[in-house]
């Protein structure tokens, strides 16, 4: 199954990259999640015997972040049908009726309601996290942070790691309960490019 993660504090790190000492006051700055360099981890233990991992192949969104202010919205929103845990039969169950159901519930998504930072350094994020027709909150951990301008591309860009556990049960998953767990470690790995103004 979406940190979350978090990933506001991607945007943190590119921001002190490019401010300059003499700024006083830094406006809002506007990020674009890249879809294609950012996707959804999961991993569940599987006949109570081992972790099972998999992801979703399209993640995208768009991030807003005031780093004086500590304030900021965050937007992902995860292509269901993309699930992939390297085997074809698995991954059409669990595109099924059964478990995500993407023909009724294509998304997943996650909606920041507050950050949390520690003096400059985001460290987690708050919000609501919407899964197979259900909304429950969350709180994703940030687990990793990488800043700078990409050398191909000339752009700054960030990459970070947002996770979570929760309870597929809360969000209407419960088939297999007895055989897939119950306990999902959610981990979002977001690319985010600045929007130039």
């Amino acid at each position: 199954m979406i940190r979350v993660g978090p990933a506001l504090s991607l945007v943190v790190g590119a921001l002190l990259l490019s401010a300059q000492a003499d700024v006083v006051q830094a406006a809002p700055e506007s990020y674009r999640v890249e879809a294609e360099m950012s996707s959804t981890e999961f991993a569940v233990t599987h006949l109570g015997l081992a972790r099972q991992y998999g992801h979703f192949g399209r993640t995208e969104g768009s991030i807003l972040i005031d780093p004086q202010e500590h304030s900021g919205t965050i937007d992902l929103v995860v292509d269901a049908s993309t699930v992939d845990t390297g085997w074809g039969v698995r991954d059409a169950w669990l595109r099924s009726e059964d478990m995500f159901d993407v023909a009724r519930f294509p998304v997943m998504r996650f909606e920041s309601t507050q950050l949390v930072f520690n003096q400059e350094q985001l460290i987690g994020i708050s919000g609501l996290l919407t899964l197979h027709g259900v909304t429950r909150p969350v709180v994703l951990k940030i687990e990793r942070m990488q800043c700078g301008v990409i050398p191909d591309r000339g752009r700054e860009g960030c990459g970070a790691g947002a996770s979570s556990r929760i309870k597929r049960s809360d969000f209407g998953l419960t088939y297999a309960l007895g055989l897939v767990g119950d306990d999902i470690d959610l981990t979002f790995q977001v690319v985010a490019y600045r929007v130039p103004r």
